[in-house]
């Protein structure tokens, strides 16, 4: 009985055996229902990884043909991509950088055009102003201008407008720097801010007489109007005489004391200016002062005004 059972036993373990070796060359079950591979499944795919990288390769040429086309069309304006987009930013900058350069260029020329232009136009005023310091307004000859300026008389007229231009500029500039001189006469006391006015207009006029008579003298070609502007310079010189006589006459009315500023100061004007003409009998500056004191005095003692001087 025991050898029977020993061999029962041995048989057993050999089908179990048997069994068992069956089971790993047949492997698990495929998921799918598949035979599962044996001893060469490693061969298979191997041969697989070959098949997919010889299908790959071809893949990726094409992807890499597609990017090389993509970059051409990028260059050509089609498809964005960041190359394609720093591309086209460096060339917006580097327009914006141009355009900025030539509008730099030309404001650069036309500010050296314009100090140019106005370095000629302050160096005919600085001649013709020489001219008729001088000599006088009757000499001043838009050709000796010109030729002094080293232009021509063209441009002459083209700063100008014609040399009326040059003569009424030179004008406003004399009736500027008077009227700048006078208003700088105290004003505190009203009596001898009329003598400080007649005394700085006597000062003035001895240093600018020639200057002073082109004011009064020059006549405008062709019978033209003299300008509005110029005028009312001229009248606002007068008008300085106004302030100290309604405060001197304070129940005067408007009328009566513009009338009297103008009278004041014309006859103050034409005293000093006939003092000075070297034509005829010249007075001496001290006296000439001695006798404008004079003419005040004896005009505000008409008006009942007590000189405290």
């Amino acid at each position: 009985m025991g050898e029977v059972t020993k061999g029962r036993e041995a048989a057993e373990q050999a089908e179990s055996a048997a069994l068992l070796t069956g089971a790993r060359a047949a492997g698990p079950p495929h998921p799918e229902g598949r035979a599962a591979f044996g001893k060469h499944a490693g061969n298979v795919a191997g041969i697989c990884d070959a098949i997919d990288r010889r299908h790959g390769e071809p893949q990726q040429g094409a992807a890499k043909a597609s990017h090389q086309g993509g970059g051409v069309v990028d260059k050509g304006g089609g498809d964005i991509n960041s190359e394609g987009l720093h591309f086209g930013r460096l060339q917006v900058s580097l327009n914006n950088v141009h355009m900025s350069s030539s509008k730099m260029n030309n404001v650069q020329e036309e500010s050296l055009r314009d100090q140019k232009k106005n370095r000629r136009r302050l160096q005919i005023l600085e001649i013709a102003r020489g001219i008729i310091a001088t000599k006088g307004l009757r000499s001043l000859k838009v050709r000796d201008v010109a030729e002094a300026a080293g232009c021509s008389v063209g441009s002459v007229y083209n700063e100008f407008g014609d040399f009326d231009g040059v003569i009424l500029t030179v004008n406003r500039e004399t009736v500027q720097a008077l009227t700048a001189r006078l208003r700088g006469v105290p004003a505190d006391d009203s009596v001898r801010q009329l003598y400080g006015l007649a005394e700085t207009y006597l000062e003035f006029f001895a240093e600018h007489a020639n200057l002073l008579r082109s004011l009064f003298e020059h006549r405008m070609e062709d019978d033209r109007p003299y300008p509005d502007d110029i005028l009312q310079m001229v009248m606002d010189a007068f008008a300085l005489m106004h302030p100290p006589l309604v405060r001197l006459l304070p129940d005067a009315d408007d009328v009566k004391i513009a009338l009297l500023s103008r009278t004041l100061f014309s006859a103050v004007h034409g005293i000093i200016s006939l003092g000075l003409e070297e034509r005829m009998v010249a007075v001496p500056p001290q006296m000439l002062r001695q006798q404008v004191e004079q003419f005040i005095d004896a005009h505000l003692v008409g008006l009942g005004i007590v000189s405290s001087r």
